[in-house]
């Protein structure tokens, strides 16, 4: 659905922006030189960082992820529902994973060329303010239309679980037979343990991902040459160097794309009220105006500011849950047969 699409492409560009400066870090920490370490953790790191480039040098590099989001988010939604709508047993949670697996698996080839481009950007000079467009260009250049996949392989070893977890893991969080659904404070809690869940699960191979790409000078050669050098020079630990700030960006990161995700379809969808409905295909009789309904809902908001009213009111949080639920309980299902009872 085009909705579907648009609240997903808003909500990952508000979490790449909220999460970039911690992605940075990580870039830094994964691929610094450990016999002369530049950064003692990630605090020094990101001080560091800013003391250096100010702000700009921890956003260096975001208008490459930014601009494939829409791509991204496209190939994942669409593969995740496709896939979800193809077996019978729909609920079953090993489906999820199946289902998150096999949509990391077909955006493996839009992502990687744009986690190349931005790690390489992430770790230039200041005084080298290229473009995404220009590093794959130059890297073209040089290493041709293979230096454009360098890491391509092991991209794809860690997408596959990464979405797999992920999608199981919220899943499970959310499941829940209460009729009002969970809470939205529930939603985005289990939204940033699945991100945590789906990183502490890949991230030795988004260590060995971040140093390949890095790789300039052809120091390795292949994802296993980079495993066995970097057990023996560093140890096991150096897999999860900088394990911390990732786990700090997932969950602001995912509660800023959910929260996104949920304004998007409460404010520009025409949700089926409980009376409305009339059959099981949830035919509503409303026809309030979408320009209407939010301005009611911002008039609302803004007085209860003002009144200091701290406790939103019951049927509007319920009304925000249960949109949230649906959209990624149920990506790529048809949206009037789902979580519909007759009166």
């Amino acid at each position: 659905m085009a909705l579907d699409f648009l609240a997903g492409c808003l909500g990952g560009c508000a979490g790449i922006l909220v999460g970039y400066p911690l992605d940075t870090v990580k870039v830094h920490i994964q691929t610094q030189d450990h016999n002369n370490p530049k950064y003692k953790g990630t605090w020094h790191c990101f001080r560091s960082l800013m003391a250096k480039d100010s702000i700009h040098g921890l956003y260096r590099g975001m208008s490459s992820p930014m601009a494939g989001v829409a791509a991204v988010n496209a190939i994942v939604f669409g593969v995740y529902g496709t896939t979800h709508r193809t077996f019978a047993e729909s609920e079953h949670l090993g489906i999820y994973f199946l289902a998150g697996a096999s949509a990391g698996m077909a955006q493996t080839p839009v992502c990687s060329p744009i986690e190349l481009a931005k790690t390489r950007l992430q770790l230039q000079n200041s005084d080298n303010r290229s473009g995404p467009l220009k590093c794959l260009k130059d890297i073209y250049k040089r290493e041709g239309s293979r230096g454009l996949f360098n890491g391509l392989g092991i991209t794809l070893v860690r997408e596959i679980p990464s979405y797999g977890i992920y999608f199981l893991t919220y899943e499970a969080l959310t499941r829940s037979s209460s009729p009002n659904g969970i809470s939205t404070w529930y939603m985005l809690l289990a939204g940033g343990l699945a991100g945590t869940a789906s990183w502490v699960f890949t991230y030795p191979v988004d260590v060995v991902k971040s140093r390949i790409q890095a790789d300039t000078v052809g120091k390795y050669n292949g994802a296993l040459d980079c495993l066995e050098k970097s057990i023996k020079s560093e140890g096991v630990t150096s897999l999860f160097r900088g394990l911390n700030s990732t786990i700090i960006r997932a969950f602001p990161t995912n509660a800023v794309t959910f929260t996104i995700v949920t304004w998007t379809l409460k404010l520009f969808s025409k949700e089926p009220k409980v009376d409305e409905i009339t059959n099981k295909n949830c035919v509503v009789s409303s026809s309030t105006p979408v320009k209407e309904t939010f301005i009611k809902e911002w008039n609302s908001i803004l007085n209860n500011i003002a009144m200091h009213q701290l406790d939103i009111s019951r049927s509007y949080y319920t009304s925000m849950s249960s949109s949230s639920s649906i959209y990624f309980r149920t990506i790529g299902k048809e949206f009037v047969n789902q979580d519909c009872q007759e009166e």
